[in-house]
């Protein structure tokens, strides 16, 4: 004897389907669909069926909807939008770069002003940049004061 063919899920209509995807959880769904089918005496078991079957109904519009062309090309707005953030991106780069060697500069500065801090007064050149060192203050030298030799006493 063959085993009769049963329905696995009810018939499900384009109408529904639609409001299935459009709600964002069961309690919505079901709301939404008693409003919408007024005339549909469904329960709320086969009203649960349809909204579990959801996932199912969004695979089938995927395969359903036109692949997206990438030849399709960039819309004249967004074009436009990218061109002026690279504008942006070009002018921070280079205040980035005038940055960094800025700090190179003074880096090499300090670096010239630690080593020799007793060179006379004179003018450096470092990568563009004039600078004046200013002389290590000397202090006066002393003079070195002989002394006079003791007289030699004789004692008896």
């Amino acid at each position: 004897m063959q085993a009769t063919k049963t329905r696995i899920h009810q018939k499900v209509d384009e109408a529904e389907i639609a409001l299935v995807l459009q709600c964002k959880d069961s309690h919505e769904f079901y709301e939404r669909y008693v409003h919408t089918f007024p005339r549909k005496k469904k329960g709320i078991d086969s009203i649960s069926k349809i909204w579990k079957r959801r996932s199912e109904f969004v695979k089938k519009q995927l395969e359903s909807a036109p692949p997206v062309q990438p030849d399709a090309g960039i819309p004249q707005d967004l074009g436009t939008l990218i061109a002026a953030q690279n504008k942006h991106m070009t002018e921070l780069s280079k205040l980035a770069r005038e940055q960094l060697q800025v700090s190179k500069d003074i880096l090499a500065i300090l670096k010239l002003q630690n080593q020799k801090p007793e060179e006379p007064k004179q003018k450096r050149k470092v990568t563009g940049i004039t600078i004046q060192t200013e002389p290590a203050k000397k202090e006066p030298q002393k003079k070195k004061i002989v002394a006079k030799p003791a007289p030699i006493l004789i004692g008896s």
